[in-house]
């Protein structure tokens, strides 16, 4: 009965969605601290195409969300969303294969290529109702956010047992059983997309930008992600000299479980109609975290701060992303989280390339500019009025 229940709610694929993409945002981000040293055991090895190795895919996956997300609209979530994962399963393998620097910058970009986020987003808000839709998005939220925060605490400690290609490897596989899945048991709404495929993006791209609320989420997606690579960029190296490269858990662990909690306890918010007020303080909430890194040498300052800052941030991804669903319609869904998640993952490259300019000029300037983009997110969405209407 109980999973009767699950099924009629669209839940189970919701849950499986959303492990297609967390898996995918641990492969991605997991070895993220080991390209640079384990791009010098390659062939042409250079510290700038190492560089280049490390950001290409979130280049990649800023420049394919768009087209992923248009094309779902004109041919369904289901065949985009395998396409998409072909890619980066095809990617990771090709990694594991790598013995020079150019092919591994190659496999990078083909992972970010297979842009599928903002399809998963698409999917998981049409299998359910409207009701049930911020429940669902958070789930998918929690599955990627979790994801990132984890592969930090947990790359090291899997890097103990086995060499970057062969991490490579392993989420390759994970990917390929859960994608069979998908391609057996999921069902997708072909027939939707198909009935909407007169539709034109140029028509949906003018509906969009005349949604003052849908500009506003993207630019708040954009600084979220921008603040959230910052700390990725930066936090681990307090991490370092703190905990150890092996017991990053011990902040990453108890943070990300506090903010799945905080998460919950704000969508209950946002099912009462207090969206504005949730995304106002979450922003508030993210800018009085940055504060506790200037004591960068504290364990507690550091876990107090990561902890603040990942509630804040699980819970911007999903109220945006809840907000964004909210606002279009099935016709355009994909083309509305393919816009939505470009905006996110430039604010991944644009976050560590600022970060990376002013660290080595001063610690302090780093984070006062966090900061002030933090500030510049609470303006910004305080003058969101229509994002407390549901």
């Amino acid at each position: 009965m109980k999973k009767d229940k699950i099924l009629k709610n669209g839940m189970l694929p919701v849950l499986m969605i959303s492990l297609v993409l967390g898996i995918r945002q641990m492969a991605m981000t997991m070895v993220a601290p080991f390209i640079s040293t384990y791009s010098k055991t390659l062939s042409f090895y250079t510290p700038m195409l190492a560089g280049i190795a490390l950001g290409i895919f979130g280049l990649t996956q800023a420049i394919f969300q768009f087209p992923f997300g248009m094309l779902s609209d004109k041919f369904g979530n289901k065949i985009m969303m395998i396409i998409g994962l072909c890619e980066v399963i095809i990617g990771l393998f090709i990694a594991f294969l790598a013995r020079n620097i150019y092919v591994l910058i190659f496999a990078r970009a083909l992972q970010g290529s297979g842009a599928i986020i903002g399809v998963g987003y698409s999917w998981a808000s049409e299998v359910v109702n409207k009701e049930k839709r911020t429940k669902a998005l958070s789930i998918l939220g929690t599955f990627v956010s979790a994801a990132a925060a984890l592969a930090f605490a947990l790359g090291p400690l899997l890097h103990e047992f086995m060499s970057v290609n062969m991490m490579f490897l392993i989420c390759a596989i994970l990917l390929l059983i859960n994608g069979i899945y998908i391609i057996f048991f999921l069902k997708d709404n072909r027939k939707i997309n198909i009935s909407n495929a007169n539709v034109t993006t140029s028509e949906s791209l003018k509906i969009l930008f005349r949604n003052k609320s849908f500009i506003i989420n993207n630019i708040a997606a954009f600084i979220n992600n921008f603040m959230m690579m910052s700390v990725f960029y930066l936090v681990p190296v307090y991490l370092n000299n703190v905990t150890g490269e092996k017991g990053t858990w011990k902040v990453f662990l108890p943070a990300i479980f506090v903010a799945v909690i905080v998460m919950k306890i704000a969508v209950g918010f946002v099912e009462k109609g207090y969206n504005r007020e949730v995304i106002i303080a979450a922003f508030l909430t993210a800018v009085v975290s940055i504060c506790f890194y200037f004591k960068n040498n504290s364990y507690i300052f550091l876990l107090i701060g990561t902890t603040l800052y990942l509630s804040a941030y699980v819970t911007l991804a999903t109220i945006l992303a809840t907000d964004v669903n909210n606002s279009v319609e099935n016709s355009y869904r994909g083309t509305a989280n393919g816009i939505f998640n470009s905006f996110q993952y430039i604010g991944n490259f644009v976050g560590p390339v600022v970060c990376g300019m002013f660290f080595s000029i001063s610690q302090d300037l780093t984070w006062i500019i966090v900061i002030g983009v933090g500030i510049l997110g609470l303006l910004v969405v305080s003058l969101n009025r229509a994002s407390s209407k549901k």
